[in-house]
């Protein structure tokens, strides 16, 4: 198969990085392939080190996978379309096509690297001679865990949603060994993929740190992961417990930003909400997050370049149902009156979203959450709610983020509804990459055609057919890149 082969099988160079404090302070190195070249602990930690490099990287966690789930839903839009192969729009339009690099094949293949990388750790690790038994552990668990979320997030991009057909739909190939160059995979079920997701992350649990590990996925961090993931199987039990955990038993290293800091904390490092960012900065790697990266594609400029999302009338209007709402201090106007690179409507309203304003200013130095505490006890909300057991305990969870917001307002137990929840889902979450899901796991409509929208005529029906998504459309499954179709007999394309 010339693409999963080729990257489970290549020697991948890529430059380590370094940065001050105790975040991954190692010299250059290039990742580990072979057991001849994994031969300690050290060799072990430069390749993990790589794994968390990879995923971070453009094409993945970098770009695509953060805002994909955003563009797709009802809160985050184009501010203009570029067209075919190009960034945002295709995702936004559902019009991905199998051809188009940027949106297909790219993000494919990168996120099979971090899975042929993660599998050469967990495969060569245990013949590693060590006396520090806890620190090789540490490593094949968040190896383990890297690959589960890596799983996850190709089955969740190239894949119906698991609520669609309860898992039957195909998936994506599950890749758990080192293979040759004949291998030829087919594509395993949604509901195959989800179970390895969940049995490597799992498994990973114990040999993980309780300890804040800035940087590095940890016990909480990826028991938040399996919550987000039994969510969306509608494992509510399981969502609820997972969550649970996380927010009763990590208060000693994690908190909710209180209403008073949060206008403050965006785009500063490991926050106290932060239960597992990617780290960057100016100068490693290759001068942060880059110029297509999620910080920079929302980014607010005096000039019109990378920036290609805004938010929506319907967020906007949302958000506008509290003027007291802490989260208005998100919102921003173009720095460029009259910005003519605006929609009309919104050249005149706050459609900026300033999550990611750097650490410094510059968008280019902002790390980039993937799990943050807010969305646990939003899970828990959700889950707990489903489940009715404990429907006190539940909303608590869900009136920690309403009354953080606005302390002044609260939700009371007849208020205490679904539709409640995933508002405030829609409040808190936005530009997160996670609102995509909340439509398709509790099978409802995406709709853009709210009066007075400034969404582009891209979607209308005799363009992309794209201004109401139901949850079971088949193009909530981009297709597979049409290299690795050509590649591999096996691998059966996406419906439309």
């Amino acid at each position: 198969m010339k693409y999963i082969s080729t990257y489970l099988l290549a020697i991948v160079s890529m430059t380590m990085f370094s940065c001050s404090g105790d975040w991954l302070d190692l010299k250059p190195s290039t990742s580990v392939t072979t057991d001849e070249a994994m031969k300690t602990l050290t060799d072990a930690q430069s390749a993990l080190n790589g794994v968390y490099r990879l995923a971070s990287a453009h094409s993945y966690y970098g770009d695509n996978l953060l805002y994909f789930g955003d563009c797709r839903a009802e809160d985050v839009q184009a501010r203009i379309s570029k067209g075919d192969g190009k960034r945002v729009s295709p995702y936004y339009e559902y019009n991905v096509k199998a051809d188009d690099s940027f949106n297909t094949s790219l993000p494919w293949n990168q996120i099979y690297k971090v899975i042929r990388q993660t599998n050469n750790i967990i495969h060569y690790i245990d013949g590693i001679e060590t006396t520090d038994e806890v620190s090789a552990l540490r490593i094949k668990s968040e190896a383990l865990a890297m690959r589960g979320l890596a799983l996850y997030d190709l089955v969740r991009v190239f894949a119906m949603p698991y609520m669609y057909d309860n898992g039957a739909s195909l998936g994506v190939p599950i890749e758990i060994e080192i293979s040759d160059a004949s291998h030829k995979p087919e594509r395993n079920t949604v509901a195959e993929c989800y179970n390895q997701v969940i049995e490597d992350m799992t498994n990973a649990l114990g040999g993980l740190s309780k300890e804040k590990t800035d940087g590095y996925l940890n016990y909480w961090a990826v028991k938040g992961l399996l919550s987000r993931v039994y969510l969306n199987m509608g494992e509510d039990q399981k969502a609820y417990d997972a969550a649970v955990d996380v927010i009763e038993n990590s208060k000693s290293i994690y908190k909710l930003y209180t209403t008073e800091e949060y206008p403050e904390v965006w785009g500063k490092d490991f926050q106290s909400e932060s239960l597992f960012e990617f780290y960057f900065s100016l100068t490693e790697p290759s001068g942060g997050s880059g110029g297509e990266g999620v910080p920079m594609v929302y980014e607010n400029e005096e000039s019109i370049d990378w920036n290609n999302l805004i938010l929506t009338k319907a967020y906007l209007d949302l958000l506008d149902e509290d003027p007291d709402d802490v989260r208005h201090c998100w919102l921003e106007a173009s720095l460029i009156e009259n910005n003519e690179g605006l929609p009309e409507k919104a050249r005149s309203e706050k459609v900026y979203l300033n999550k990611y304003p750097g650490k410094n200013g510059d968008p280019h130095d902002n790390d980039l959450c993937i799990v943050r505490l807010s969305e646990i006890y939003l899970n828990a909300a959700e889950a707990g709610f489903k489940l009715g057991t404990d429907l006190n305990t539940a909303r608590g969870y869900l009136n920690a983020i309403v009354s953080r917001a606005n302390p002044n307002k609260s939700v009371s137990a007849d208020e205490f509804t679904l539709e409640r929840i995933l508002k405030e889902r829609r409040k808190e979450l936005v530009g997160e990459g996670l609102a995509l899901y909340d439509y398709t796991r509790n099978k409802l409509q995406i709709r853009r055609d709210e009066p007075g929208n400034w969404h582009l005529n891209t979607l209308a029906p005799e363009n992309s057919n794209a201004v109401v998504i139901e949850y079971n459309d088949l193009r909530h499954a981009v297709p597979i890149p049409q290299t690795e179709i050509d590649a591999n007999p096996n691998i059966d394309q996406n419906p439309r």
